[in-house]
């Protein structure tokens, strides 16, 4: 997402689970951001029992197969 001047301000997705599934996660809540919905797609067919995923710019979180 950006700003009126078209600086990237953050991304459009924030994807959360506990534990490890990715190289340099840790033990507690892990968090990454992505811009492309086809990989955060892939994301919630490989883990979305486990996963959660927030739009940031249109406010809704995706857990356990619903949007909120």
């Amino acid at each position: 997402m950006f700003n009126d001047d078209g600086e990237k301000i953050m991304s459009r997705y924030t994807v959360s689970y506990e534990g490890y599934l990715f190289f340099g996660d840790n033990d507690g809540l892990n968090f990454h951001d992505y811009d492309r919905w086809d990989e955060v797609q892939s994301l919630m067919n490989a883990y979305g029992d486990i996963i959660t995923v927030h739009d940031n710019e249109y406010g809704v979180t995706w857990r356990n197969g619903e949007w909120y």
